[in-house]
């Protein structure tokens, strides 16, 4: 019988960011650890649906990638120089964020005194915390090219596969920057005040060696590459049980009871040049060829006309364990999330990847033979979007065909 531990799970970023450590902690719940969540404090809420000990981080950073001027950098909305403009001023604001979240992680330690930490690359306290006391942490990471190098693709940051010795260059870029600009850099001042013996070659020895990786990914789309070390290891994607906490509305039932099996349509968080073209292209699309759609506005990637629309649905925040098995196919943007949700419930999918890893699982998508490749969004027109629905929905009846 296993022991019964304390597990601290620390995250940072977006939604995106917090499902697979909230999936993790709803599994370790019922197997009888005693889990605690660490995360921006936008995110209390969701935290406590699966665990009462939180402990929460500083706002600040959740609301810095959430600015227009983040959210069009990401959404390459705009020309190359402004929105290398807008990252160098948006670079002044992350470091004094990043030194008062190594703060609020330090403090949910003492406070949690866990056992073990499971958290996200992003995290730095962690780091810290393990190599002080020899403590057990683990990284949890969606995406596969990040640490552990895969010799046929690039570090994620880095974009399209390029010959082998490029790729693995990609990776020693990757951690350079990651123990000099991030650990180091923003860790610089917690060093000094708490006079730890941290240096960069000790920092990369716990990256490279050290620490345990757990990739929460599909084996359906990524096959773990016989080179790597026995610390990364692949599991299973993980997918809490959110439709528990939600009640559909009486609109979307009934658009469901006339339209069985609609499109699903979502572009998560991200933001594009376009939304409102985007919005009215899916309706003229979806109108000419009577197909319909429920489309997930969310951030604002997909703006729709205002009033009722023949065949079109809109929803702002659903979970996708109540929607994914009551629809045909979906054309998503990418996410890690949002692509291992369509694999596990056997639904078709393309991508429309708007960056890293979004490009990554649109290659894995083609590859695997679950769906179909999509265009990158800065590619969008009516004419490509009309011609990937019509591709994907000869795939989707290809697959239910005996």
């Amino acid at each position: 019988m296993e022991m019964r531990r304390r597990i601290l799970l620390m995250s940072l970023g977006s939604r995106g960011d917090m499902e697979p450590f909230l999936a993790l902690g709803e599994e370790l719940s019922q197997k009888g650890h005693t889990v605690a969540f660490c995360f921006p404090e936008q995110f209390e809420k969701i935290a406590l649906e699966v665990s009462p000990h939180f402990y929460a981080q500083d706002p600040g950073f959740y609301d810095l990638i959430n600015k227009p001027e983040v959210r069009k950098i990401l959404g390459q909305v705009g020309s190359v120089w402004s929105r290398m403009r807008a990252g160098l001023a948006l670079s002044k604001e992350i470091k004094p964020l990043q030194e008062k979240l190594i703060y609020d992680q330090e403090a949910a330690v003492e406070k949690f005194q866990p056992d073990e930490i499971v958290f996200h690359i992003k995290c730095i306290y962690p780091v810290f915390w393990s190599i002080q006391t020899r403590g057990k942490v683990k990284i949890l990471s969606p995406m596969p090219c990040m640490l552990d190098v895969v010799k046929h693709e690039p570090h994620i940051g880095f974009g399209n596969p390029g010959p082998i010795f490029w790729n693995l260059l990609t990776y020693k870029l990757a951690l350079w920057g990651l123990v000099t600009k991030s650990v180091l850099g923003y860790g610089e001042s917690f060093i000094k005040k708490r006079n730890l013996k941290i240096k960069a070659k000790r920092l990369r020895e716990f990256y490279q060696n050290d620490v345990l990786v757990e990739y929460p990914i599909s084996s359906q789309l990524f096959t773990r590459p016989i080179y790597w070390p026995q610390r990364a290891e692949i599991y299973d994607f993980r997918e809490r049980n959110k439709q528990q906490h939600y009640e559909a509305d009486k609109p979307l039932l009934n658009f469901l009871d006339k339209h069985p099996r609609p499109i699903f349509i979502s572009f998560g968080s991200m933001v594009n040049a376009q939304p409102k073209q985007i919005g009215l292209d899916i309706v003229a699309v979806a109108k000419k060829h009577r197909v319909p759609i429920i489309i997930n506005t969310s951030w604002g990637g997909i703006e729709l006309p205002d009033g009722e629309i023949d065949f079109i649905h809109s929803v702002s925040d659903i979970p996708y364990d109540f929607l994914f098995p009551r629809v045909s196919a979906a054309i998503h943007h990418g996410g890690s999330g949002t692509t291992h949700s369509a694999l596990r419930c056997q639904v078709p999918q393309a991508i429309v990847p708007h960056i890293g890893d979004q490009f990554f699982w649109n290659r894995c998508i083609e590859t695997s033979g679950v769906g179909v490749k999509g265009f990158p969004i800065s590619e969008w027109s009516m004419t490509k979007f009309e011609a990937l629905l019509l591709e994907l929905l000869a795939f989707s009846e290809q697959k239910v065909s005996p």
